[in-house]
C-alpha cells in the first residue's frame, strides 16, 4: 500500500539517519541513530534514497518506504532514554579519578602498581562504591609488566571474597606486554582465572626491511606459550607505516588468535605511503572484508575471531555495553554529510570549543563526566554513540586516548560503518551463536568444586 498521500498531522520532522554507501554509490543500509537500528534500503530505492534524503527531494515511492519505517515521525528527540549512572569516585591510594567508572550495573576499575599491604585498602574502596552493581571489573595494569605472583594471588583472592559477601560477580583482566611474557609468568596465567590484554607493538609493513620482521617475530614468539588460554586473551596491535588489516588479519588466523584488536596510527601522506584518501579506501575495504569473513563463518557454524573494535560497537547497538547520547538535536543546519564537527578546523572564535577540549585533562576519555558534551567535538558527528573513541561515551575503551582530528575520525567513522554492516548480517545469524561471539569477558566459571573452568578450545566448530 501507498502511504505516501496518507495525511499524517504533526509530522514536523524525519529521524537522525546516516546512509551507508556501497563502492558504486548506491545506499543499501541506513542507520537510524535515535533507535540504533540498521534498515535495509529496498532495491527499487537504493541508487537514490542518498541524494533524495540529502536534497530533500523525495518522490512517492522514497516517501512512503519512510513512513512505513517510522523514519518520518511525529515525535521529538531528546536523546538516549536510558538511564546512566557514572561520575567521579573517591580516590584511594594507587587510584585516580579516571581509573574507576562506573555506569548502569557495573564498576570498571583499573589497579595501578600497588604493594600486597595496600591490596584490601585498594580493593575495599573499589567494592565499597560498588555498592548495588551486580558485576565488577578489575583491570590489572603494572604498566605492561608481570607483577609478582603472590601478589596477583592477594589481588584475586580479596576481591573475590568481598565479590562474594556483596552477592557480586568479579572479574580480572591483567595488561601485559608480549616481551615480559615468561614460562614462569604462562604457567601462572593459564592456572588462575585472569583475561589478558597482551600488547604486541607495532605490526610490521608489507614492505618492511628484514630487521622490522625478525623483531616483531621476536616480540610475538612469548605467544605461544600462551596457546592454552587463547579464549582468555585479547591480542592488541597498532598499524602504521603502511601497515594492513588484511596482513594482521591473516596472521591472527594463522596463529589461532580468538579475540584480536587494532589501533591505526595517524595517517601521513609521504612520498612513500599512499595519499591519505587512498589509505582509509584500503581500511574500509579491509574492515568490510573482516566484517564479512566474520559473519560467513558464523553462518558455516564456525567460531570466527573476534574483532573487537567491530564487535565492541555491535555489542553497543545492541544494548549490552553502554552508550549516551547529548540532551538535545546536533545544532540546527549540521547536515548528515558534514563534516564531524563543523567549523572546528578554521580557527576563529568556532575553534574555542576545539581548544577547551584538547585543553582537558587526559582523563577526561576515561569517563564522560570530566567533559562537557555542548563541548565535544563528537556532539554533532552521526557516530557519537558508537564510535570507540567518541567523547561522549560514558567510558573509554582500551588506552587510546587521542583527540579527535580529522584524518583520525576518517578512519574511526569506517571503523563505525563496517560495524553497522557487521550487526546486519549478525542478525541474519542464528541467535546463539551470536551471543557466543559476543559474549564478553565476564568470570571465568567455576565449577561445582570451586574450582575455574577454562571456557572452551577456540577454532572450533560450535
Amino acid at each position: 500500500m501507498n502511504t505516501a498521500r496518507i495525511p499524517m498531522p504533526g509530522a514536523l520532522r524525519w529521524r537522525a539517519t546516516h546512509p551507508l554507501l556501497d563502492a558504486d554509490g548506491s545506499c543499501t543500509l541506513i542507520y537510524d541513530l535515535e533507535r540504533a537500528v540498521v534498515l535495509e534500503v529496498p532495491e527499487e530505492l537504493r541508487l537514490h534514497v542518498a541524494p533524495a534524503l540529502e536534497a530533500g527531494d523525495l518522490d512517492d515511492e522514497l516517501l512512503s518506504w519512510l513512513v512505513n519505517e517510522d523514519l518520518l515521525s511525529t515525535e521529538s528527540w531528546v536523546g538516549w532514554a536510558g538511564e546512566l549512572d557514572h561520575g567521579p569516585l573517591d580516590s584511594a591510594s594507587g587510584w585516580s579519578f579516571w581509573t574507576i567508572d562506573r555506569f548502569d550495573d557495573e564498576v570498571h576499575a583499573r589497579v595501578s602498581p600497588i604493594s600486597e599491604d595496600e591490596v584490601r585498602e585498594v580493593l575495599e574502596s573499589v567494592f565499597k562504591q560498588s555498592a548495588g552493581a551486580s558485576r565488577v571489573e578489575l583491570l590489572l595494569d603494572w604498566n605492561g609488566t608481570f607483577p609478582e605472583a603472590p601478589l596477583v594471588e592477594r589481588v584475586i583472592v580479596e576481591a573475590r571474597r568481598m565479590a562474594a559477601l556483596a552477592r557480586q560477580e568479579v572479574s580480572f583482566e591483567l595488561v601485559l606486554d608480549s616481551r615480559k611474557v615468561t614460562r614462569a609468568a604462562a604457567a601462572f596465567l593459564t592456572s588462575w582465572p585472569l583475561h589478558v590484554r597482551l600488547r604486541c607493538g607495532a605490526f610490521p609493513a608489507p614492505g618492511a626491511v628484514l630487521a622490522e620482521q625478525r623483531l616483531w617475530m621476536s616480540g610475538t614468539v612469548p605467544l605461544l606459550l600462551l596457546l592454552g588460554m587463547m579464549d582468555r586473551l585479547n591480542v592488541q596491535c597498532s598499524l602504521a607505516d603502511g601497515a594492513r588489516l588484511a596482513d594482521l588479519w591473516v596472521w591472527a588466523k594463522q596463529s589461532g588468535i580468538r579475540h584480536l584488536e587494532a589501533v591505526h596510527a595517524d595517517l601521513s601522506a609521504p612520498a612513500d605511503v599512499l595519499p591519505l584518501g587512498e589509505q582509509v579506501r584500503e581500511c574500509r575495504h579491509d574492515l568490510t572484508a573482516v566484517g564479512e569473513e566474520m559473519a560467513s563463518d558464523l553462518e558455516a557454524r564456525r567460531i570466527p575471531v573476534d574483532y573487537r573494535p567491530l564487535t565492541r560497537m555491535v555489542r553497543r547497538l545492541m544494548g549490552s555495553e553502554p552508550r549516551i547520547e547529548p540532551v538535545s538535536e546536533p545544532e540546527p543546519g549540521w547536515e548528515s554529510g558534514s563534516p564531524a564537527w563543523p567549523d572546528m578546523w578554521t580557527g576563529g572564535d568556532s575553534a574555542g570549543p576545539l581548544r577547551a577540549v584538547q585543553a582537558g585533562a587526559s582523563g577526561a576519555r576515561h569517563g564522560a563526566h570530566a567533559l562537557d558534551s555542548d563541548l565535544s567535538p563528537c556532539r554533532a558527528c552521526w557516530a557519537r554513540s558508537l564510535c570507540n573513541h567518541s567523547t561522549l561515551l560514558a567510558a573509554s575503551v582500551g588506552d587510546d586516548l587521542r583527540e579527535p582530528s580529522p584524518e583520525r575520525c576518517s578512519l574511526w567513522l569506517a571503523e563505525a560503518e563496517a560495524a553497522l554492516r557487521l550487526h546486519h548480517r549478525l542478525a541474519q545469524c542464528d541467535p546463539l551463536d551470536v551471543l557466543r561471539l559476543l559474549g564478553d569477558s565476564g568470570p571465568i566459571p567455576l565449577d561445582p568444586l570451586g574450582r575455574w573452568e577454562d571456557p572452551g578450545t577456540p577454532n572450533q566448530p560450535f
